[in-house]
């Protein structure tokens, strides 16, 4: 019997999960040639067609597909004892797959991973910038910070925390004085916006009630707080961003708070990992970090349903009793 290449097939598995040779390459992290050669030898040894290729696109026929779904839970359980094994070593180090939204990471990560580097040398730190909620397994990603309207999209990921934050809405001086001052929400019909994607009203708060709900059709529609940022000091239009983002712009007398007693509705923020029984120590280092540079004084542990792994050790405050699924909602100041 010929002796097995096992790095064949997990770079099988992850040319399924990266939908083709490029991507499964980057996730197996080997050159796209070698992803190809090593699919070529395993489809020899096995004497079937792993993927059916055309030159726009890669499938995985039946025969393909029945082996990826009984071979990659086997992988699957060797990285998670690799990653019990690594978390009870003394030494953090290795690199943190980090996916967040541009304004999370820019305004509320960089002290938290600052400090976490200089605690420990060997780390590494790996931050992608990406707004939607990524798929962490096929990805390769240890944490994911999502920032959401509404509630997440996949419940198959353990969530151990949600952040509020604030939002308001802001707009150049040169607009307010072509505009006019507005005192309602009302005031505010038939102005131009700049906003995110999703955007299509806006709500208007006070002391926690939804007093009144805009209409927008944006001029500007992207994910990115920045271009929205500089559309707004350009005069383009109001757009609503966190307090925190635009205090410089503020400070500089570039932009003015709209409608001052009145606050939006504020975003969400998860931070998401996968189903391990145990983390790695990295990834626990990393959750404290976090807690320690943003002051979170709890978070509670959702209870595990049929359909979801056992929610991961953290060193971070929890309910002893866990019995309450619903994540404590907490500001960033």
């Amino acid at each position: 019997m010929k002796t097995i290449d096992w790095k064949d097939w997990e770079i099988f598995c992850r040319v399924v999960e990266g939908g083709g040779f490029t991507q499964g390459a980057e996730l197996a992290e080997v050159p796209k040639s070698s992803a190809s050669a090593a699919v070529a030898r395993l489809e020899g040894q096995l004497g079937v067609r792993l993927f059916e290729r055309t030159t726009r696109r890669v499938r995985v026929p039946q025969r393909g597909q029945q082996l990826y779904d009984r071979v990659a839970p086997l992988f699957g359980a060797l990285r998670e004892i690799s990653a019990e094994a690594a978390s009870v070593s003394s030494e953090i180090s290795g690199t943190i797959r980090i996916a967040t939204p541009y304004e999370v990471g820019s305004q509320h990560l960089s002290p938290t991973l600052n400090h976490l580097l200089k605690l420990h040398p060997s780390l590494r730190v790996q931050l992608d910038m990406n707004w939607d909620q990524p798929d962490l397994i096929r990805h390769g990603y240890d944490l994911a910070f999502v920032m959401t309207d509404t509630g997440l999209s996949d419940s198959s990921f353990a969530s151990k925390r949600v952040v509020l934050i604030e939002r308001a809405l802001y707009a150049a001086p040169s607009l307010i004085r072509e505009r006019g001052l507005p005192r309602t929400p009302k005031d505010l019909v038939g102005w131009p916006t700049v906003g995110s994607l999703d955007e299509t009203h806006w709500e208007f708060m006070r002391d926690g009630v939804e007093t009144y709900s805009l209409d927008v059709d944006p001029r500007i529609c992207t994910h990115n707080a920045e271009v929205r940022l500089k559309a707004a000091v350009d005069g383009l239009g109001v757009t609503r961003l966190s307090p925190r983002f635009v205090h410089e712009q503020l400070v500089q007398g570039q932009l003015v708070r709209v409608l001052p007693g009145y606050s939006s509705s504020p975003l969400k923020v998860y931070v998401l990992m996968p189903a391990r029984k145990l983390m790695p120590a990295s990834v626990r280092a990393f959750l404290t970090a976090l807690e320690e540079t943003l002051g979170v004084p709890e978070t509670r542990r959702p209870v595990p349903s049929a359909a979801t792994a056992p929610v991961p050790e953290v060193a971070l405050a929890v309910d002893a009793d866990g019995a309450d699924d619903q994540p404590v909602i907490l500001t960033l100041d």
